[in-house]
């Protein structure tokens, strides 16, 4: 045993094992690595335990390209429109100048396509206001004689209402001067409306002298200074008691448009009637 631990005895001991492995297993089982040496002899039967070689990743398959998608129009609505437009300017203005046969067809042509397109746009406005009733504004302010009759009774009621209440504590104050002709055709008026609805009317005369229909009006006491009244006729409600004070505007008013302008500034909001 002492002779096999010298060198010479440890090659042949493994020529030997090496020559019965190789004629007892096929040649590719024989060994399934490259060389003995390459294994750590530590290993229980010299066993190889290299890292399995990693087999070569598979070529990338070329990918499809994917199908142009057409460019969308970079033109916004509002330049197509304007194109449009001058383009039938154009057309318009070479038909005018330069009346060829050739020029005014052009100018036709393109008429009739502007007007074929309005054509188009109005008969879908109209389906669109017949199906969506919150988009229809005749439901607010008719266009049809016999609705608008209906609506007029109707705003008529809701201003003889607002009178009545009004009437109460309310007057006007009718600023005039006697000279001023506009004012003697303002005063039957305001009487019509004094005798009819009850409505009070304190006359204020500028220059301190009466009219017939009003011959002993109240002298101006400063009143118009403080409302900037510079024209006559000049119609204010007011109340005595709270001392608030709105004009109704100047010059010759109708007496259904007095009742009309108190119903609005006394009863409605901006926009509520529009």
């Amino acid at each position: 045993m002492a002779g096999i631990n010298d060198r010479g005895g440890v090659a042949v001991l493994l020529a030997g094992v090496l020559a019965l492995l190789a004629g007892a297993l096929p040649a590719r089982a024989a060994i399934d690595y490259p060389s003995a040496f390459a294994c750590d002899a530590a290993k229980f039967n010299w066993y190889c335990d290299e890292e399995p070689q990693k087999k070569p990743d598979a070529p990338a398959k070329p990918q499809a390209k994917a199908p142009k998608q057409k460019q969308p129009d970079q033109s916004t609505a509002l330049q197509r429109l304007e194109a449009l437009q001058q383009r039938l300017k154009e057309a318009r203005a070479k038909a005018v100048l330069e009346p060829t046969p050739e020029h005014v067809a052009e100018y036709i042509r393109l008429q009739n396509e502007v007007g074929q397109m309005a054509g188009v746009f109005s008969d879908v406005w109209r389906r669109v206001i017949w199906q969506n009733p919150e988009l229809n504004y005749e439901l607010k302010r008719p266009v049809n004689n016999a609705a608008i009759d209906t609506y007029n009774k109707e705003r008529f009621k809701k201003e003889m209402r607002a009178l009545d209440a009004i009437k109460k504590e309310w007057g006007i104050f009718f600023f005039f001067r006697s000279d001023c002709p506009f004012c003697h055709r303002m005063a039957p008026t305001l009487r019509f409306l004094s005798d009819t609805y009850g409505l009070t009317v304190f006359p204020i005369s500028i220059d301190g002298r009466g009219i017939p229909e009003y011959p002993n009006p109240q002298p101006d006491n400063g009143l118009a200074e403080r409302l900037s009244v510079k024209s006559v006729p000049m119609l204010v409600l007011g109340n005595p008691k709270t001392k608030q004070l709105i004009p109704l505007g100047s010059g010759v008013i109708s007496a259904q448009d007095v009742i009309e302008r108190i119903y609005i500034l006394t009863s409605t909001r901006p926009g509520d009637l529009y």
